[in-house]
């Protein structure tokens, strides 16, 4: 639902904060809560959960689509995008590229802005209910670069540090097709403008 309103130039957060955030909440409490008491935490979806490992670089994962677009372009323009908003969306700011890009109304990458965080819950949640990965249990500052935060988030699991990163190997083979497409045809219309 975030990434869908993103791409109609609505942020995301600003439907799903007063719709998710206490019930998001709510389970976090009960996780830290259960852990206080000697217990195992008992839900998997809190705002970390996303946070950490499904929007790892903003809404859309986008850090994946920064990260091919400052290491793999061929464009000019894109190849710029890429290295001006690499960084923010190290640190899970990704309004430069939403905006800059753009992603908004955007048919290159509409697809995998929705699949790849969709793909990244899905394996997320199996990790997560496989026991392969801890559950989150703590709110770590959601500047944090990707794979540090979600260390913190699950109690210092080292293990989540590896799934963040698969995660956003998952998403850069989503974004792949998409952002060669982009940036084959952003070339083409640099060498019309030459």
């Amino acid at each position: 639902m975030i990434t869908i309103i993103w791409l109609f130039g609505v942020h995301g957060m600003v439907i799903a904060t007063p719709i998710l955030y206490p019930y998001w909440y709510a389970n976090l409490n009960a996780n830290t809560d259960a852990i206080a008491h000697g217990g195992a935490p008992v839900h998997f979806m809190t705002e970390q959960f996303f946070q950490w490992f499904v929007w790892v670089g903003g809404a859309g994962a986008t850090l994946s689509l920064a990260i091919l677009l400052a290491f793999f372009s061929k464009a000019k323009f894109s190849k710029t995008m890429g290295a001006v908003t690499i960084i923010p969306a190290i640190f899970n700011i990704n309004e430069p590229l939403i905006f800059g890009i753009p992603i908004i109304m955007n048919p290159y990458f509409a697809v995998p802005f929705v699949l790849a965080p969709t793909a990244m819950a899905a394996v997320t949640y199996l990790a997560m209910k496989l026991h392969m990965v801890a559950y989150t249990t703590a709110v770590a500052p959601w500047t944090l670069p990707g794979p540090i935060g979600a260390w913190m988030a699950t109690g210092f699991d080292w293990r989540a540090i590896v799934l963040c990163i698969v995660n956003i190997l998952i998403s850069m083979v989503i974004y792949w097709p998409f952002f060669k497409a982009y940036d084959k045809n952003q070339l083409k219309l640099e060498k019309v403008d030459d």
